[in-house]
């Protein structure tokens, strides 16, 4: 059977609520998706000039048999419309056979004006970016263009049901992303902070929002970090990361030998011959505690290990045996003598 446009099935059931044919029209329609029935049902309110109803999740077939008994107590009685025209005096026998096209304009009408208004009800309940946050968890998604995005945990994201136009673009409203773009050389990706656009075209870093500023890593291929007053920019290649503060233009940048920036997404820990106070910054981001370094030439000793998704305790057990100290952890606090 060929399908009917949506609002048409829902009309001819309010037209003739006693036709069977078109009762089971709108049976097959309601059971398509769940969100039909949130349809039908405003769709319904505004032909009896009703409020509309708030959006919900509805349980389709309860709905349809609560509705299918009121219909049958009912006697299927036809649906009246509240809002009446003030009645017009009597039309002479002559003009009576005009009557009935008259009122079927004007349910016409009305259903017409039903229709819009649901139309747009429902396409405003569809925004045009969608919004997704992580709580302690960290998470993954892709994006329409098969672009994907990893959430570290209390990351803040928005960007659009569908790229339109020539750029690609993604918002960090906070926490960490790591970026792994699909390569479109004539779509631009772009992934905007709160004074920072990153800009690229197919490679894979990772962007943090820091208390002091904003944080732009690369693994792989090239990425352009730009203050949005355009007063300074700067290129990274693979292993680079720029530090940009929040106040000013400053942008300091360093080279890494690993992937220890992005461990959170990986579980992969590597130091080779780092110092302490490296690792000890290193530690304190990934397992998200603050590391203290008490003694003098501690900062300077050197690290050759690699962890993998070891824990916390794990970690500092392996240091102290390795280099001769001694770490104590108060829960969040780590004290290393």
């Amino acid at each position: 059977m060929k399908q009917q446009p949506d609002i048409d099935v829902v009309i001819r059931y309010l037209e003739e609520p006693g036709n069977e044919e078109h009762k089971r029209s709108l049976d097959e329609w309601l059971q398509l998706d769940a969100a039909n029935l949130d349809i039908f049902l405003e769709t319904k309110a505004l032909w009896q000039g009703d409020v509309l109803p708030a959006a919900a999740s509805y349980n389709i077939s309860q709905q349809w048999q609560l509705l299918d008994v009121q219909l049958t107590a009912a006697n299927v009685a036809p649906v009246t419309i509240t809002a009446q025209p003030q009645p017009a005096p009597a039309a002479p026998a002559e003009e009576k056979g005009r009557i009935k096209p008259i009122i079927t304009r004007y349910w016409w009408a009305a259903a017409a004006a039903a229709a819009v208004v649901v139309i747009a009800v429902t396409l405003f309940r569809q925004p045009s970016y969608i919004a997704q946050q992580t709580a302690q968890n960290t998470d993954s998604l892709l994006l329409p263009d098969g672009t994907r995005l990893y959430l570290n945990a209390h990351t803040s994201v928005k960007y659009p049901r569908r790229f339109q136009g020539s750029n690609r673009e993604v918002f960090v409203q906070q926490g960490e992303v790591f970026v792994d773009v699909k390569h479109m050389p004539e779509k631009p990706f772009s992934v905007h902070l709160k004074n920072v656009d990153v800009e690229v075209l197919g490679t894979s870093f990772d962007v943090k929002e820091t208390k002091q500023g904003v944080k732009v890593f690369v693994q792989t291929g090239k990425v352009k970090a730009v203050y949005k007053n355009g007063k300074k920019s700067v290129i990274l290649t693979p292993g680079e990361e720029a530090e940009m503060l929040l106040a000013g233009t400053t942008i300091s940048t360093r080279l890494h030998q690993n992937n220890n920036p992005i461990a959170w997404k990986t579980g992969h820990l590597t130091f080779v011959d780092a110092p302490l106070s490296e690792v000890a910054e290193v530690l304190g981001d990934y397992y998200k505690v603050d590391i203290v370094l008490k003694g003098e030439g501690l900062a300077d000793k050197k690290l050759l290990a690699t962890f993998h998704k070891e824990s916390l305790s794990e970690v500092l057990d392996i240091l102290s045996k390795t280099l001769q100290v001694k770490a104590i952890q108060k829960d969040s606090l780590v004290e290393i003598y």
